[in-house]
Order: structure tokens, then sequence, then C-alpha cells
């Protein structure tokens, strides 16, 4: 990952945790932050409350130099398979942020939730995905 990459990501998390810190629900307990990738893509997700509940995503969507991907589509899917919870795909709305949300997703339990985003360009469908620990409240 480049300095450049490093500090948009970086200024990104500040930006947005200040934001949702603000807010009444979260000023309890920060929302748990996720970052994803690959020499091509990257992903950083927040999830807000960031525990067992109904919790909100934003997902920030960049190629590999740290620009904004310019992506059509995205669906944030999410399982627990040790506990048998089948996937759940939901597909994400754009925000006038130039972020991705998905709102009121249920995660009925704790554990290592598998997180995978996919995402479509004009050009190619580019998936990532990893494990993100979801504690109880």
């Amino acid at each position: 990952m480049t300095p450049t990459m490093r500090s948009a990501g970086y200024a990104w998390y500040l930006v947005t945790i200040a934001a949702l810190a603000a807010s009444p629900v979260t000023a309890q307990q920060p929302p748990l932050a996720l970052h994803i990738h690959t020499e091509h893509a990257m992903f950083q997700v927040l999830i807000s409350p960031g525990h067992v509940g109904t919790d909100s995503f934003v997902l920030q969507l960049m190629s590999g130099d740290g620009s904004l991907l310019p992506v059509k589509e995205a669906t944030l899917t999410l399982s627990l398979p040790g506990r048998g919870i089948a996937p759940l795909a939901r597909k994400a709305t754009l925000g006038g942020d130039g972020y991705w949300h998905v709102a009121d997703v249920p995660i009925p339990q704790p554990g290592r939730w598998h997180l995978r985003i996919d995402a479509r360009t004009a050009s190619q469908n580019i998936t990532l995905e990893d494990d993100v620990e979801v504690p109880a409240r």
C-alpha cells in the first residue's frame, strides 16, 4: 500500500468515526471498522453500532491507488457458518456522500462473521472478503 493510499484511507476513517461518534447511538461504542485490500482494489467498511442487533454498513470502495472506484452496483453478504447462519445478501445504495450504504442488517448472534462485498464496475466484477468479530452488546 502506498503512502497516498494509507493517508486517504486513514483520513476517511477518522472523519467517518468522528461523524458517527457524534450520534447518540454510537456515542457509547465506536463502530467496527474493517479494511480489505488487494493490489487492485480496497474496501473500507464501517459497521454501526457494531454489535449484535440491527446494524448499518458504510462501504468505501476504492481502486488500488486509493481513489474512489466507479461502481455501478454493490452487494454486501454476511454469514456465520460456524453457527449455521446461511449467507444473507443485501444490495447497497449509493449515498450522496459517494459511499455505498446498507441499512438495517440483522446480526442476531455474536461471533466471527464472514463478510463479502461484490462490486460491479463498467469493466469488471470485484469481490473482496474477510471476517469480522461482532461482539454482543
